[in-house]
């Protein structure tokens, strides 16, 4: 290989470390966003919420507009799928909030897992990505490791199951879409967009919707609309650098994130099981980022 060729290939190596360590930041600050809506969502609205979670994410780029252009956050070349990506959002907000409302972090989370799963089918078709065997291998058995850690313990929802399927479809459109223009948009217009169509959507049930907040629950939605806007700069960074296959799995962390948030915000201690089961997620998305093919 040439000495050309050979940085080229430590170049895009370096590039999956990195997309790969922003999915994983990413994924925390959406566990942090989450837990904030599921203690909200005891006394409000799950619409509502949603509509002010987005609400926060326009206020806070409006804000640094001057700072990188208007032009940066306002122009898009694909306002269609930017609108598709608004109501992907809108979805996996809803019915993640949903979810929590009746069932525990973990038990959401552990089917919720089931996205990279989706996102790598879809990636497949529209995209025309060809992941190897050796990684849909990995990312089975981090799906795996995720089954190892809370099946044991995790207790029956019924029908409450069918809302993180429904939020595993959608984030998973979400990613491909996301995927799908990251290459030709400017990220700050990215996180822009997605927020301004998500809050417009989520104005239309504002009338059936709306719910009186306290003044300390408007600061606390505002501080999950500041990990929500933080964690949507890192994803769409994260697919700028590396492929669905690769990126989407590192959603696996978030059971390590939901074991810390759990424990300190809700008493929740995790089992052995849930400790070994995490072990075996991080090895598999460690193989994987380190995978060739």
């Amino acid at each position: 290989m040439s000495e050309a060729g050979v940085e080229a290939a430590a170049r895009a190596r370096r590039d999956i470390l990195i997309g790969a360590a922003l999915m994983v930041v990413s994924t925390f600050c959406f566990v942090s966003l989450d837990s904030i809506l599921k203690a909200l969502a005891a006394r409000h609205d799950v619409l509502f919420l949603a509509w002010g979670r987005n609400l926060f994410q326009v206020v806070y780029l409006v804000a640094v507009m001057p700072l990188f252009g208007a032009r940066r956050m306002l122009v898009t070349r694909h306002p269609v799928i930017q609108l598709c990506r608004g109501a992907a959002l809108v979805g996996t907000t809803v019915f993640i909030v949903l979810a929590l409302k009746s069932m525990p972090l973990a038990q959401t989370y552990a089917i919720t897992f089931s996205a990279p799963l989706i996102a790598t089918i879809l990636a497949m078709v529209f995209l025309k990505e060809r992941p190897s065997l050796r990684r849909w291998a990995l990312i089975l058995i981090g799906f795996g490791g995720v089954m190892v850690a809370l099946q044991p313990t995790a207790p029956g929802a019924g029908g409450f199951l069918l809302f993180p399927l429904a939020m595993a479809l959608a984030n998973a459109g979400y990613h491909v879409l996301t995927r799908a223009i990251a290459a030709d948009e400017d990220p700050l217009a990215m996180l822009f967009q997605v927020g301004f169509f998500a809050f417009l959507l989520t104005s239309l049930a504002l009338p059936w919707s709306w719910s009186r907040m306290e003044p300390w629950e408007w600061g606390v939605l505002a501080v999950g609309g500041a990990f929500g806007t933080l964690a949507h700069l890192l994803l769409i960074e994260a697919f700028r650098r590396a492929p669905t296959a690769v990126i989407s799995p590192m959603i696996y962390s978030q059971i390590i994130a939901a074991c810390l948030i759990g424990y300190f915000a809700f008493g929740e201690v995790p089992t052995l099981a849930t400790l070994l089961g995490a072990a075996i997620v991080v090895a598999s998305g460690v193989a994987l980022i380190r995978s060739r093919g």
